[in-house]
């Protein structure tokens, strides 16, 4: 039912935009010439919770930017506009407002941020760009700057290719949680790189995204949020009598490798090696980084190959990372810098094992953590490589 009232909108709003497409295009022009009204930076798409932190970004650059999501989930809420909350959650009511969001975007937008998977419209037929959202940026040479976040780009056959262990590897939701379908994210590739402007990827993900932008490493940590307290450094003591409290955090277990790390830590265990696995899941960002800031090393995953804006906080916070890099020297960002301890589910044991044994080093690997976040990955660090971007491309 869903899918038919998405067409019945698509279908509606496509020919409406094109009998007001002279209206928005005189709109836009009254716009380019008043002087009191500077033109939107529109950040939007899946409600992943450093795209707030990537519009802070924009902001510190001097542009009008806000993030516009169609819902949000229980990570965080701090987006400028949430759709889902102005309908109460009615179906049609909530597809209506989207779309009238889009129209807004058109009158108002000179650039737009989104995902692979979409932006502010939803996607008409899996796996595609809403292409309704497509035509119209073309046609109203509206900048549109697409990113990456993992899922909305990774298929299975250039994942496979990519050698074990992979986000393949314990997969229990073929069809579902990626992309998958080579064809299917080919084809949408080309057809949303017809249209951008520019493509940003890191990571594994530039496994997927052939002449993409791949120098910005754009997942911000807002060190200056809640006056800096939402990410003072707690950095692992030096008391080795204690036990030694490793936190986990698997928004999806079997890409995670979580079975790898559970088995390893008990193993560990009846070694009689003292330490605790915690497990952090369904939670809020701000009661998540209460449990991180407590804990002695951090585990991210071990089989996707890159690590997540997790490892990136928890370094934030003065953690040890433990994290699965496939391809170091081409997936980091100065990687003779970054501290992150490159594991595997073949070495996660020995891994853990030497980390317990050298416990008094673990504070130092926390420091340079925070130093590596402090240098890269602060709003300015993040700030000063898409200033160097937009000015290579005309854009201020």
């Amino acid at each position: 039912m869903r899918i038919y009232l998405l067409k019945f909108f698509n279908l509606i709003f496509s020919t409406i935009f094109i009998f007001f497409y002279p209206f928005i295009w005189i709109f836009r022009k009254i716009i380019d010439l008043s002087f009191s009204f500077k033109k939107l930076s529109i950040w939007t798409g899946v409600p992943i919770f450093n795209l707030i932190n990537k519009s802070k970004v924009e902001r510190k650059l001097g542009f009008r930017s806000i993030s516009i999501v169609r819902t949000s989930y229980y990570i965080g809420n701090e987006f400028d506009f949430v759709l889902d909350q102005i309908s109460f959650k009615n179906k049609f009511l909530s597809v209506l407002i989207e779309y009238i969001s889009f129209f807004v975007i058109c009158l108002t937008a000179k650039q737009v941020h989104a995902y692979f998977d979409g932006g502010i419209l939803r996607q008409v037929k899996r796996g595609y760009f809403n292409p309704l959202e497509l035509f119209a940026y073309k046609l109203l040479k509206i900048k549109l700057f697409v990113w990456t976040y993992g899922s909305d780009v990774r298929t299975q056959k250039v994942t496979q290719k990519l050698g074990e262990p992979n986000c393949c590897t314990d997969c229990i939701q073929v069809g579902k949680a990626c992309v998958c379908i080579d064809d299917i994210g080919v084809n949408n590739f080309k057809k949303v790189s017809s249209v951008a402007t520019q493509i940003f990827s890191m990571g594994d993900m530039i496994e997927y995204t052939p002449k993409s932008n791949n120098e910005v490493f754009f997942w911000p940590i807002d060190l200056e949020a809640n006056f800096g307290k939402r990410y003072t450094p707690h950095f692992p003591k030096k008391n080795t009598y204690t036990t030694l409290k490793i936190v986990h955090a698997p928004n999806h277990r079997e890409f995670k490798g979580t079975k790898y790390f559970e088995k390893a830590v008990k193993e560990l265990q009846l070694e009689g090696f003292d330490l605790e696995l915690v497990l952090v899941e369904k939670m809020s960002n701000s009661d998540a980084l209460n449990i991180y800031k407590k804990a002695d090393i951090i585990f991210d995953q071990c089989l996707i190959g890159f690590y997540g804006y997790f490892a990136l906080e928890a370094m934030a916070l003065g953690k040890p990372v433990m994290s699965f890099i496939r391809k170091p020297n081409e997936y980091l960002l100065a990687p003779t810098e970054c501290p992150i301890i490159n594991t595997n589910p073949f070495t996660l044991k020995d891994d853990l094992r030497n980390l317990l044994i050298k416990r008094n080093e673990l504070e130092e690997i926390g420091k340079h953590g925070r130093n590596y976040i402090e240098k890269y990955f602060s709003i300015d660090g993040v700030a000063s490589r898409l200033a160097k971007v937009y000015k290579d491309i005309g854009i201020s």
